[in-house]
């Protein structure tokens, strides 16, 4: 033997100090088999002078312990066998000490350094065990210098285990401190089971409760004598039992510990609200590893469940409430997250003010003032869930806790109903349900933003919750605050909306006019843009000229910018100019609106850099034309300015809009259309034929772009038009209308989230203008949309109305998020049986030719009421046609809705009124032409000029 016999531990180091105690491992046979470094630096002697060697030769003798004061058990007993006797006082010579019979003395002191710090042993927590107060005694051991050290002993069975195993000796000196682990675990031990805050439960292997501390008792509310020997299923079957033995069985299986899980239950100290116990399982095991049982540790976590429970529902509430713009429905959103979770059921009031999107007032309630219920939720069966239905007006008696908070805008916790509360006796409504739910409590919490009162939110309580405590109130209080802000976005959003559709109803036609050439029908979807409009508009000559236009952005600053386009399209009408002269004058007014000096190149607008060439045209269609009648090749790059500098674009609220006039002659059946970044009209033809019309592109309004230019088309009778605004293709894509629907609810007054996603572009590039140009360009997200307009079109009916609607339920989301107007015509020729003509020689004499020539006419149509009127109207544009113009000069009279009479010349001079004085010959023939006709007017032609005048007919 050697230090080979040295105690360590199985990393090779010796155990840390433990109590200043020493550890020796002594066999079967009383031989010293384990000596560690710590029992060496006590003792005194080295691992191989004691390895192999008795251990009772450490011991002093009887005759020793005698002479200092020792009882005979502390001495060593007289050796058998192991060397010669000696006198009294003299043990047996072990071959410990100095020299090599040792060094023995009677009256040996005490060794002086038996009390030593500098000798504690090393005894770790886990090689010592658990020694009890029975195994610890003292003995006095000898040291290697021969005097007799007083040590403190406790002795264990080795942790080796086996019949020839042996003993672990612990030594330590008089003063240390008691056997390691030994009274520390008795202390926790008896602490756990008698002191601590912690419920401890120990059953057996079979899950029989074998030992229960006071904590678990106070927790589950029954005795100790009453539970031992029982399952926990038994005794607390209210306390997540399955659960219970469900978890206890799997440690039980696998050993493995189960930390955090949590049981629910309603202890006897608090039998109104359920608990939650945060529970810790582990399996205990003998030194030999034998299954003795499963203990659980729980500790009452109600109030961090609660906290965190209330953080939950709050975090909900805010992802959850708020997600339209529509009254009712974001009360709704409230009671779907309040109930059950909070309350059993609920009730939101809110003023008349609210659900109409009127103005509020800061301050209480004021009297008289009208509130309906928005929304009621119930966890019970009972139906319905509230006694009001949605809509309905919502009455409170003078004393009800709801009327005191709308009064001092302050939340109210009633924690104890009462069935003969005032209150509850005046409401026959609330109070005859609130006992027939028996409801215990309830919250009433006003809706205020801002200081305005919007409505209130009642919660009430009645199955197995328990009253509502101070911190419900708070929670529901924060959820009412955050309901109050959704619905006062929603009612600036109203207010908002309802001003911009009062607005724009104003400035849109109502009835459009009835014209002999064309049958027409108009659709329009309001989504809260404002921009979008189509209009028929009466020209001279019987024809007529349909509108479609868009206006970029949302909002009543738009609405008012298509009002004012509209009625400039309107007045340029009046000078019966072709379409593309039209768009360049409406160009001009855009610009001059827009004030013509912002930035060069405005967001998502198009332009072209000087020398670039403007797209060409669809071949195969006449074009004429540019803008403001320039030639298209100088305007191509835009407006020029002096020194040939390009005109920035305009930045007004009008910039961007999209605009396409049409004009359609009944007589030659003609169609001319020209676009400024609008969608192409699509057309049926009688035989079946579906096809959108080659209108050559160009840019919106107010942007530099290639100059507008019209197309001409020959329209059969009955050929269908439709015209639409870029809103009819919004769903083109997949997703588009989505998309779409989550920025319709725009605010432009910047109430509500959907207003800060979809205000109004101040650059005037609009989303319509965007999606007017992708029309325009094919191939675009909007092409499968105009495919399936194109199929509708083909089956649709025979009635315009009919196919407009038609169009609108296949094209249009169910929630779209921009405006859409629909113009659909239908084509009509006006016969020769309304249309009379002559072509007139340039001779004064004709004038009397031409008064008889209208004089037959008006007499074949049964006009001659209209006789006189007709003929001096002739006359004098006759007169004027030859003495001021030249040949060719044509009479026309035309009966449609009104009379017609048309003298065209090939002079492109206009005419204009003069107020002649009384002393002048002359100068009175276009007064007399006003003064007998509804109104008159020049339109130019190609070979000169048409002086028109109309007469209404009875």
């Amino acid at each position: 033997m050697g230090t080979g016999g040295v105690t360590r531990s199985s990393d090779g180091r010796e155990p840390a100090v433990a109590g200043g105690w020493a550890k020796v491992v002594v066999d079967a046979r009383g031989v010293v088999t384990g000596w560690s470094s710590s029992a060496q630096r006590l003792l005194g002697y080295p691992a191989d002078r004691v390895l192999g060697r008795p251990a009772v030769e450490l011991l002093a003798t009887a005759h020793e312990a005698a002479a200092l004061g020792w009882p005979p058990a502390a001495a060593a007993p007289p050796p058998a066998g192991t060397g010669p006797t000696t006198a009294a006082g003299s043990g047996p010579d072990p071959g410990l000490g100095p020299g090599s019979g040792g060094d023995r003395r009677p009256d040996a002191e005490p060794h002086p350094r038996a009390a030593s710090a500098e000798y504690a042993g090393s005894v770790s927590a886990a090689d010592a065990g658990s020694v009890s107060a029975a195994d610890a005694g003292s003995v006095l051991l000898r040291h290697s210098d021969g005097a007799l050290l007083a040590c403190r002993v406790g002795i264990r069975p080795s942790a080796a285990g086996g019949p020839d195993a042996g003993w672990e000796v612990l030594l330590g000196p008089a003063t240390a401190g008691p056997a390691p682990d030994s009274e520390l675990d008795r202390a926790l031990l008896e602490a756990l089971f008698t002191r601590s805050p912690v419920g401890l439960f120990v059953v057996d292997p079979q899950l029989r409760l074998i030992r229960v501390n006071p904590a678990a008792e106070g927790m589950q509310g029954v005795a100790v004598e009453a539970v031992l020997g029982k399952r926990p299923g038994e005794v607390w079957p209210e306390f997540s039992a399955d659960l219970t033995e469900q978890v206890m069985g799997q440690v039980l299986r696998t050993g493995r510990p189960v930390i955090g899980w949590e049981k629910h239950g309603r202890p006897p100290g608090d039998p109104g609200h359920e608990h939650v116990y945060s529970t810790s399982s582990f399996r205990l095991e003998d030194a030999e590893g034998r299954v003795l049982g499963v203990a659980d540790a729980a500790v009452d976590v109600t109030e961090r469940h609660r906290a965190q429970e209330r953080l939950k529902l709050l975090a909900e509430g805010g992802a959850r409430i708020g997600t339209s713009l529509e009254v009712t429905r974001t009360a709704q959103e409230l009671a779907e997250v309040t109930v059950p979770r909070l309350a059993d059921s609920m009730a939101v009031e809110v003023l008349e003010e609210v659900l109409a999107g009127e103005e509020l007032f800061p301050g209480p309630v004021r009297p008289g003032a009208v509130l309906r219920r928005a929304a009621s939720l119930a966890s019970g069966p009972a139906e319905p869930a509230g006694v009001y239905a949605e809509g309905e007006v919502s009455t409170f008696p003078p004393a009800a806790p709801s009327l005191d908070a709308l009064t001092d805008l302050r939340p109210r916790l009633v924690g104890s109903v009462e069935a003969d509360s005032a209150w509850v006796l005046q409401d026959p409504a609330r109070g005859s349900r609130i006992l027939q739910d028996r409801v215990h409590s309830l919250m009433v919490v006003p809706l205020v933003a801002q200081g305005r009162v919007l409505g209130v939110a009642t919660f009430y309580r009645w199955g197995a919750q328990g009253p509502f405590r101070d911190d419900d109130l708070t929670l529901a209080t924060e959820l009412a605050g955050r309901t109050a802000v959704c619905l006062d976005n929603t009612r600036r959003y109203l207010r908002e909306r309802n001003t911009l559709l009062a607005l724009q109803r104003t400035l849109l036609p109502g009835e459009l006019p009835h014209h002999h050439g064309v049958e027409v029908a108009h659709e329009y979807v309001h989504a809260g843009t404002g921009g979008d409009w189509v209009d028929v508009v009466p020209l001279s000559g019987a024809r007529v000229a349909l509108v479609a236009g868009s206006v970029p952005g949302r909002g009543v600053a738009t609405a008012a910018a298509m009002g004012r386009l509209r009625a400039a399209v309107h007045t340029l009408s009046d000078l019966d100019l072709d379409p593309e002269e039209l768009l360049a004058r409406m160009d001009d007014l855009v610009r001059r609106l827009g004030g013509g000096d912002g930035p060069e190149e405005p967001l998502g607008g198009r332009r072209y850099d000087r020398g670039t060439e403007p797209p060409a045209p669809p071949g195969g269609a006449p074009v004429t034309g540019g803008r403001t009648g320039a030639p298209a090749t100088e305007e191509a790059a835009g407006t020029p300015a002096a020194g040939g500098e390009t005109r920035p674009p305009a930045t007004g609220t009008e910039t961007g809009c999209t605009c396409l006039y049409l004009t359609y002659d009944p007589i030659s059946q003609r169609c001319a259309v020209a676009s400024a970044g609008h969608p192409a009209p699509a057309v049926a033809q009688p035989d079946g034929t579906v096809r959108v019309l080659d209108v050559p592109a160009a840019a919106p309004l107010g942007r530099p772009g290639a100059a507008f230019r019209r197309t001409e088309v020959d329209l059969p009778e009955n050929a269908v038009l439709v015209l639409y605004t870029p809103g009819l293709l919004q769903a083109g894509a997949g997703g588009a209308a989505e998309d779409s629907a989550d920025r319709a609810g725009a605010d432009p007054s910047g109430a509500g989230r959907a207003a800060d996603r979809a205000g109004a572009d101040p650059s005037g590039a609009g989303q319509a203008a965007e999606e007017g140009q992708a029309a325009e360009e094919g191939g675009d997200a909007a092409e499968p949309a105009r495919s399936r307009l194109l199929g509708t079109l083909a089956r649709a009916p025979g009635s315009v109305r009919e196919t407009g609607r038609m169009l609108l339920e296949a094209l249009m989301p169910a929630r779209p998020g921009q405006d859409a107007a629909l113009l659909v015509a239908r084509t009509h020729a006006l016969g020769p049986g309304r249309v009379a003509s002559w072509d007139l020689p340039s001779d004064p004499a004709v004038v009397s030719t031409a008064r008889s020539l209208v004089t037959r006419q008006l007499s074949a149509w049964a006009l001659d009421d209209a006789a006189f009127a007709t003929e001096l109207i002739a006359s004098e544009l006759v007169t004027n046609a030859i003495r001021y113009a030249g040949a060719p000069v044509r009479l026309r009279l035309i009966r449609d809705h009104v009379l017609t009479c048309e003298v065209s010349d090939g002079s492109s001079t206009s005419p204009r009124l003069r107020h002649a004085r009384t002393t002048d010959e002359g100068g009175r023939g276009l007064l007399l032409v006003a003064q007998c006709s509804e109104r008159w007017g020049t339109r130019y032609t190609e070979d000169g000029k048409t002086i028109w005048a109309e007469q209404s007919l009875a």
